[in-house]
């Protein structure tokens, strides 16, 4: 009796709108998740860059301050690195390296005589653009790491 007034009678509504939304919702949530995961894996890319780069420039030793020995009475003797050198050395690294076909750029380069720091960036847009989001500040996102390397203990 129940199948027949179901059959019979009129319809209350439809679920068609419902399914929709919530077809909207699971693919605005997967285009963000392919978004960080994209933003995440350049993140690590440039990190990686980053530091081969920082740990190679790490090795530019400066000759004058090693054979003066101008650590010999600390307890953590240090080579003690060439910072030109070193600079030079790093933004070459740097600028011969393309991320996602896009130069990276030097923010900042910190040396002082046992330790090397370097902030690197790099700017793009996400791999997927969200139709009924249109915010330009996320579309263009900027990535940023900071790497750091420090110069060798010298055996006593």
């Amino acid at each position: 009796m129940a199948i027949i007034k179901w059959l019979t009678g009129k319809s209350r509504g439809s679920l068609i709108p419902l399914s929709f939304g919530f077809f909207l919702i699971a693919i605005t949530l997967s285009f963000i998740s392919i978004n960080i995961s994209a933003a995440y894996t350049t993140k690590k890319e440039l990190t990686n860059i980053g530091e081969a780069a920082i740990n190679k420039a790490a090795h530019s030793i400066n000759l004058l301050a090693y054979y003066a020995e101008i650590n010999r009475f600390s307890s953590n003797k240090r080579v003690p690195l060439d910072c030109m050198a070193a600079n030079t050395q790093f933004h070459n690294l740097i600028s011969q390296a393309l991320l996602a076909n896009r130069q990276i750029r030097v923010e900042r380069f910190d040396c002082d005589l046992y330790e090397l720091r370097a902030e690197i960036s790099i700017s793009g847009q996400l791999p997927i653009n969200i139709p009924f989001f249109n915010l330009n500040q996320i579309d263009n996102l900027q990535i940023t790491t900071t790497v750091g390397a420090s110069s060798a203990y010298m055996a006593n």
